[in-house]
């Protein structure tokens, strides 16, 4: 036990006393607990401080129309789609959009990779309070390019509850990055883009399953090839490169869930004289596009996909689509 005096010297002879110093003086300190976070704590801290950040920019861009806000939260394919809906807005309504809610994201459950530069955060939304997509999730992808980078939002989904796989997990909470060439799993992710765009370019499925986004979309573009007086052409390509780098997160059963990205280019040809033949030209579109329609009209989009892919052992299963959204970022007419 230490008197009074002997206390009072040893904090008078030193800044910080130390367990030998306060033995020296015939003093037993007890240990202090350490309260540093874990690295999982703090990292999910800063991924708080991110989502935080893009929905202040959010609702700033949504209320004011412009892209440029966007900027510091947003990047890759989310980004440029994003931007052009605003730059519409803008068109359409150029002393500003009719006042509306401001998105709110609640519920945030966060999957963090200890390595791999992204993370993945699903919230709901009260944007879709009321209707049949309540029970969903909003699934956004930060990604940064480096340790020093800025995190920013580059892929958007919104999945329902029941398509939204579990993560696995390390027992420190760190959720698992998929390697982009990793062969485990029915399409490695690096893949996802390049194969998606030859499948809509002619038919091969190559590891993704059929569905409403694979077979049933070549389905819908020979229906509205079909229509009278119009004439279409698709061209698909891969957008995979930088900030439209696919990312993916394993799940419990060895399988993941991975986004990626694609670019999609229409020229719609119209005869005009044709019996029944309808104008393809949108107000959206009208917004975006640059010279002036006479018969042709070339779209150019962008369409963000999130699909589950099953482990390469599991019998006949192919990638499923989760969420897919594609928007238009800029129209040509001649």
């Amino acid at each position: 036990m230490c008197s009074r005096r002997q206390l009072m010297t040893a904090l008078m002879t030193a800044t910080l006393v130390t367990a030998a110093a306060a033995t020296a003086t015939g003093c037993a300190a007890d240990a202090e607990p350490d309260r540093t976070p874990s690295p999982r704590a703090a990292a999910e801290r800063a991924a708080r401080v991110a989502l935080d950040g893009f929905l202040a920019a959010y609702n700033r861009a949504e209320q004011s129309s412009d892209e440029s806000l966007l900027d510091p939260v947003a990047t890759g394919p989310y980004a440029e789609t994003k931007k052009a809906g605003l730059r519409a807005n803008r068109a359409l309504a150029p002393a500003g959009p009719p006042e509306s809610e401001p998105l709110r994201l609640t519920d945030p459950q966060f999957a963090i990779p200890e390595h791999g530069g992204f993370f993945v955060v699903h919230t709901d939304s009260n944007r879709d309070e009321g209707t049949d997509r309540a029970d969903s999730r909003v699934v956004l992808v930060f990604t940064r390019p480096d340790r020093a980078g800025a995190w920013r939002v580059a892929y958007a989904s919104v999945i329902g509850r029941a398509d939204l796989p579990a993560f696995r997990l390390t027992p420190a909470g760190w959720a698992e990055a998929v390697a982009p060439d990793a062969r485990d799993v029915s399409v490695p992710p690096a893949e996802l883009s390049r194969r998606y765009a030859r499948l809509l370019t002619d038919g091969t499925l190559d590891g993704f399953a059929p569905g409403s986004a694979t077979t049933g979309r070549r389905a819908v573009r020979a229906r509205d090839a079909e229509q009278p007086g119009l004439t279409a052409r698709f061209e698909d390509r891969p957008a995979d490169e930088g900030a439209y780098a696919p990312v993916a997160l394993r799940t419990e059963n060895g399988g993941a869930l991975a986004f990626f990205a694609s670019r999609h280019i229409d020229r719609l040809t119209l005869d005009p004289t044709a019996e029944g033949a309808v104008s393809p030209l949108t107000t959206g579109v009208r917004a975006l596009m640059r010279g002036e329609f006479t018969d042709t009209l070339t779209r150019e989009s962008v369409s963000t996909q999130a699909v589950v892919l099953p482990p390469a052992t599991a019998p006949g299963r192919g990638a499923a689509f989760v969420a897919q959204a594609q928007g238009v970022v800029a129209a040509t007419a001649s």
